[in-house]
């Protein structure tokens, strides 16, 4: 037996938090990708419009043209999404009631990505667009992110037991 099999991280439940974290962020971007693809496509734009425009982040005007940009916009996103499993995973793991609660932790979650892309994000890259109010626009965002949150929290949540190995009693919580 080597050394790094009899360790507690490789046996253990930490060992199980990377597929978690992957998982949950291809859940909350694979929401987040069928929520922004068809904006696109139903203001009649091209699919790849909003993964340029998050290459564009990146890359500058360079991301108008090939399929490049597209790629690294896509791949951005996700990585984006997994960032966002990963907070949500890391904290269920100390607070037992978030991986308990998926429904409510998870549109709570939803709500405060909401606000950090909108608030943060977006202000950021585009501080004279953003942050704005546009009405029913900015209510399907809204439910948009509460959908992604929710994905998160269903996908990280599946078998609580991996994410917080405590039972509640033992926490307190």
């Amino acid at each position: 037996m080597t050394a790094a099999a009899a360790s507690p991280a490789a046996s253990g439940p930490g060992r199980s938090l990377v597929p978690r974290i992957a998982a949950a962020g291809l859940a909350g971007g694979g929401v987040d990708f069928a929520y922004a693809s068809l904006l696109a496509l139903s203001a009649g734009k091209s699919l790849a419009g909003p993964w340029r425009g998050v290459a564009s982040g990146w890359i500058g005007p360079a991301a108008k043209d090939g399929v490049g940009p597209v790629v690294l916009g896509l791949v951005t996103h996700f990585a984006i999404a997994a960032c966002m499993g990963a907070v949500y995973v890391l904290v269920a793991r100390r607070i037992p009631v978030v991986v308990r609660r998926p429904l409510a932790t998870g549109a709570i979650y939803g709500l405060f990505l909401y606000a950090a892309m909108y608030l943060v994000v977006l202000p950021l890259r585009w501080p004279q667009v953003f942050p704005k109010w546009d009405g029913g626009k900015s209510a399907l965002d809204v439910a948009a992110h509460i959908l992604v949150g929710l994905a998160i929290a269903w996908v990280a949540s599946r078998d609580d037991r991996a994410i917080n190995p405590k039972p509640a009693a033992a926490t307190g919580v």
